[in-house]
């Protein structure tokens, strides 16, 4: 019967040594994506009015859909407006935004097309 062989187990000792971390460009990288974040809420609440201004003064509420979707518009082209260069802007913060403007536009619309705000 053949005989196991006895593997010597070289065990090597492995230091784990934290990456350099620039606490300064995470903060400023975090504060921007903030004040994204704050400008993006400020136009859903502003084109949320408009969309169901929109579709109340027409009597169509699919005219306000068209609002509401040109306010998707112009929350990417604010952040040109603003300065911001493409690099500077994650893509998930900018998915992110525009999911945020999505729903926040669409429930402030549905508030106001409902009663008591209409009759």
């Amino acid at each position: 019967m053949a005989q196991k062989r006895k593997k010597k187990e070289l065990e090597e000792e492995y230091v784990w040594v934290p990456p350099e971390f620039d606490e300064k460009a995470f903060l400023k990288k975090d504060i921007l994506s903030t004040k994204l974040m704050a400008i993006t809420a400020v136009i859903a609440i502003v084109f949320g009015i408009v969309a169901a201004g929109i579709g109340i003064a027409l009597g169509n509420y699919a005219y306000g859909f068209i609002g509401w979707i040109a306010g998707a518009i112009v929350v990417t082209q604010s952040y040109k407006l603003l300065g911001m260069k493409k690099d500077e802007i994650e893509k998930m913060s900018l998915v992110g935004n525009i999911l945020l403007y999505a729903l926040l536009a669409l429930g402030v619309w549905i508030l106001l097309i409902n009663p008591p705000f209409t009759n």
